[in-house]
């Protein structure tokens, strides 16, 4: 196990640090709009990986170009969507700490699996599979219907 994480740490250090050192903004703004290559022939790629040849051609054809030049950005909205609401929404701490740490291990899921597409991919897949444990194993209420209960108690003066 030692050598796995050392292994980590230096491809860490060795190959993604100088990686994002020599990253400018014009090339995450190339990235986020579509217009990085290497990106867009990674979505291809993976929708050929699910749907087969068929996926692939689909991708390669100019129709869908044009619209997979949007993924990149829309994935990066809903990140951001995602990280709002764990920094702004009304739950609780403890919510909030299990989002961050699903939307954190999702993210470093996918980047080392995808590259920054998969980052985008699995952090918001992370704080979805938060959402979902939360839902199933919580008590299956909502902020604004403990509230309405909270406020209900003090209108009925604790008469129960």
């Amino acid at each position: 196990m030692y050598d796995f994480l050392s292994r980590g740490a230096e491809y860490g250090s060795d190959v993604l640090i100088p990686q994002l050192r020599q990253t400018t903004a014009g090339d995450v703004g190339n990235f986020l709009v579509g217009k990085n290559a290497k990106a867009q022939h990674q979505i291809a790629k993976e929708l050929g990986g699910i749907f087969g040849k068929k996926g692939l051609r689909f991708a390669a054809s100019p129709a869908a170009k044009s619209v997979l030049r949007f993924v990149p950005g829309l994935s990066a909205g809903l990140v951001a969507l995602d990280a709002a609401d764990v920094v702004a929404g009304d739950e609780s701490l403890g919510n909030r700490i299990m989002d961050g740490a699903g939307m954190l291990v999702g993210g470093g899921v996918g980047l080392l699996t995808g590259g920054p597409m998969g980052m985008l991919v699995g952090a918001s897949t992370g704080k979805g599979a938060s959402d979902g444990l939360q839902y199933l194993f919580g008590d299956k209420k909502t902020p604004e219907q403990r509230k309405m209960e909270e406020a209900l108690a003090m209108l009925q003066g604790g008469r129960y």
